[in-house]
C-alpha cells in the first residue's frame, strides 16, 4: 500500500511541474509529510530530488517543440544556482511550523498573478534581454541578479518556487510567451533542484530512494501534461496553470488550519 502511495503522489507531482512549471515540491512535501510522516526538512530535500530528475525530462518534450531559450535565460540559472545553496543552509535553521505556513501563500498569490496577468498576453517576442523600463546596463544587470538570486534562495530554503519565481521573471522581466517561459523556466529549475538537493543531502536530509521512487511515476505523467500545454493557447495555458495553483492553495491551507 505504502509503495503505491508513493507512486500516486509521484504521478501528481509530475502533472503539476508539466503543467504550470511549478516545483513539485508543492505537492511531494506536504503528501510525504503526511502520508509517510517525513520530518520538513527531509521532505524538502527529498522533493527536490524528484524535481531535478522530473524537470529534466519534462524540459526535454518543450525543447523539441521550440519552447526553451537556452542564451536567453542563461544568467537567471547562474544565479538561481548559487543562490539554492545559501537557501538551502538557512532552511536546516528554521522551525517546522514556519516552512509550513509559507507554501499556500505562494501559491495563492502566484495563482492570482497569472490569472490577472497571463491571461492577457498574446504572442510576444521573445526578447533574450529585455529590461527597457531601466536605465542604465548596471541596474539592468543588478536588478536580473537580485530577482534570480532570490528565486533559487527560496528553492533551497522551503524547496518552493525554483520553477514558479523563474516562471514569473521570465514572463515579466524577459517578455517571453507563456509557453517559452514555462519550458524554459522547467529547465532552470532542474539544474536549481540540483543545488538544492547538495546543500539539503550535507544535512542528511535527502531520501535518495524516495526521491527516485517518486520521480519514477512523475516522468510519464509530466511529459504527458508537457505535450498537453504544448499544443493549447497562451490564454488557456495561463486559466489551467491559474486554476491549479488556486485548488494546491485552498488544499495546503486547509491541511494547515487542520494541524494547527
Amino acid at each position: 500500500m505504502e509503495i503505491f502511495l508513493v507512486l500516486l503522489v509521484g504521478c501528481f507531482s509530475g502533472m503539476i511541474t508539466g503543467l504550470t512549471g511549478a516545483s513539485g515540491v508543492m505537492v511531494v512535501v506536504p503528501l510525504i509529510t503526511i502520508l509517510f510522516k517525513f520530518p520538513i526538512h527531509e521532505a524538502i530535500g527529498t522533493s527536490l530530488v524528484v524535481d531535478v530528475l522530473t524537470s529534466l525530462m519534462i524540459s526535454a518534450t518543450y525543447f523539441r517543440n521550440d519552447n526553451i531559450a537556452l542564451k536567453a535565460a542563461g544568467w537567471v540559472a547562474i544565479s538561481s544556482v548559487a543562490m539554492a545553496q545559501i537557501g538551502a543552509r538557512f532552511s536546516d535553521k528554521i522551525p517546522e511550523r514556519g516552512l509550513d505556513s509559507g507554501f499556500s501563500f505562494v501559491l495563492v498569490v502566484l495563482a492570482l498573478i497569472i490569472w490577472r496577468t497571463g491571461i492577457k498576453r498574446d504572442k510576444v517576442p521573445v526578447v533574450p534581454f529585455d529590461l527597457s523600463d531601466y536605465k542604465s546596463p548596471l541596474w539592468r544587470l543588478i536588478l536580473s541578479v537580485l530577482l534570480a538570486g532570490g528565486s533559487g534562495f527560496l528553492t533551497g530554503f522551503i524547496g518552493a518556487g525554483g520553477g514558479t519565481n523563474i516562471l514569473l521573471i521570465l514572463l515579466f522581466v524577459n517578455k517571453f510567451p507563456m509557453h517559452k517561459a514555462l519550458g524554459t523556466s522547467i529547465l532552470i529549475m532542474s539544474f536549481t533542484a540540483l543545488s538544492g538537493v547538495i546543500g539539503h543531502a550535507s544535512f542528511g536530509n535527502v531520501n535518495i530512494l524516495t526521491g527516485i521512487t517518486l520521480a519514477f511515476s512523475a516522468i510519464p505523467t509530466g511529459i504527458y501534461c508537457a505535450r498537453f500545454t504544448s499544443r493549447i493557447s497562451e490564454k488557456s495555458l495561463s486559466r489551467v496553470m491559474s486554476g491549479v495553483y488556486i485548488i494546491l492553495g485552498v488544499v495546503m491551507m486547509f491541511i494547515n488550519l487542520r494541524n494547527s
